[in-house]
């Protein structure tokens, strides 16, 4: 292989899976920081069945729903977003969320499952509730109208536009 062939020789299909699964592991390892230094700084959360001041009710015990969306990317046309959750009783439930980075000529996607809980958060002045997702550490503030916009753990918008994943 020559250095035309890629980067150091290396096969760009290969280069770009690399750094791809290095931004993920990042963004995983910066969400799960984040999330144990706002428990540390006591950013306020409430597990259970209580309504946040001025927010949404908690999601039902028996609940499943699929929220849907196209997020900002940094290095491609967007990041295909869908996240499912199920719910049977109990303040836990299960999720699937799948990633698809648009516009590349491989457009990677990426699959995650396991727990979720929803706890009392706030974005700004707006009081409401965050579904955690336990394994990534990714919280979704849940807006009156319904949409899910991702969070770090002090309660800031991840996309300063205000993109949000939509109910389907």
């Amino acid at each position: 292989m020559t250095p035309r062939d890629g980067v150091g020789g290396y096969h760009p299909a290969m280069v770009w899976s690399a750094r791809r699964s290095l931004m993920l592991l990042s963004a995983a390892l910066l969400a799960t920081v984040l999330a144990g230094c706002a428990r540390d700084e006591g950013v306020s959360e409430a597990r259970g069945d209580d309504r946040p001041e001025g927010g949404l009710a908690p999601l039902s015990e028996a609940f499943e729903g699929v929220w849907a969306g196209v997020l900002p990317c940094a290095d491609c046309e967007g990041i295909d977003v869908e996240l499912e959750l199920q719910r049977e009783g109990g303040a836990a439930g299960r999720y699937r969320l799948v990633e698809t980075y648009l516009g590349a000529a491989d457009a990677v996607g990426f699959e995650v499952a396991g727990e979720w809980r929803e706890d009392a958060c706030r974005v700004g002045e707006i009081a409401g509730s965050c579904l955690v997702l336990l394994e990534s550490g990714q919280r979704w503030f849940r807006h009156a109208d319904g949409s899910l916009q991702a969070v770090d753990a002090e309660g800031r918008a991840l996309d300063v536009e205000g993109a949000r994943l939509q109910r389907r």
